[in-house]
């Protein structure tokens, strides 16, 4: 009864010292980021367009991104029922805000700009305008679309970059198995 309780004990206080992972990123390699809350995938090179750009040239940028031989790229959607700080129902907002990712700690991204992202989400009352995300102060906000800003580029789903093939564990655990039996046989008829 003694050692049961002991277990019960040491089995608890491991429990409760495990922290709760809500949220992660995954570096698959090749340049790709994936973002299991969300379902999306970023570029790890936030400036991979090379420098800013008005918003048509933005979307054009990303829907004819062809990475990693994927070639269904967008821009990421903006929350529009948030201005101003704490928008973290946009895809910017939740890396920014769930994520902890800046322009100063940048996490497993490169080159995150202190500077302004555009969205892919239109002003609905003004069609001249488009949401945009700021790394630097977390703000989320409309601006002209012929303003310049940056763009980063996110698809649906998991990507995985390109890798040679596995070998299936079984075959493995087969040809192990083969090999310790072989060898005991060699060792019983000597």
């Amino acid at each position: 009864m003694k050692t049961i309780l002991i277990v019960f004990i040491v089995v608890v206080n491991i429990c409760t010292c495990i922290p709760v992972v809500n949220a992660a990123l995954y570096d698959r390699g090749g340049g790709l980021i994936y973002d299991s809350v969300l379902n999306i995938t970023w570029l790890q090179n936030a400036n991979y367009s090379g420098g800013t750009m008005t918003w048509d040239n933005a979307v054009d940028w990303a829907d004819n991104l062809v990475f990693q031989n994927y070639n269904d790229w967008r821009l990421p959607y903006s929350d529009v029922f948030c201005s101003g700080n704490n928008c973290r129902e946009s895809e910017m907002g939740h890396l920014f805000y769930n994520e902890s990712i800046t322009s100063t700690n940048p996490g497993g991204f490169t080159d995150v700009k202190p500077s302004m992202y555009w969205s892919s989400t239109e002003d609905a009352g003004n069609s001249s305008n488009a949401w945009r995300f700021s790394f630097k102060y977390g703000t989320q906000d409309v601006s002209l679309k012929t303003s310049t800003r940056y763009a980063w580029a996110v698809r649906d789903g998991d990507s995985n970059s390109p890798v040679a093939p596995e070998p299936v564990s079984s075959i493995l655990f087969i040809a192990g198995g083969v090999t310790m039996a072989v060898r005991s046989l060699k060792k019983q008829s000597k």
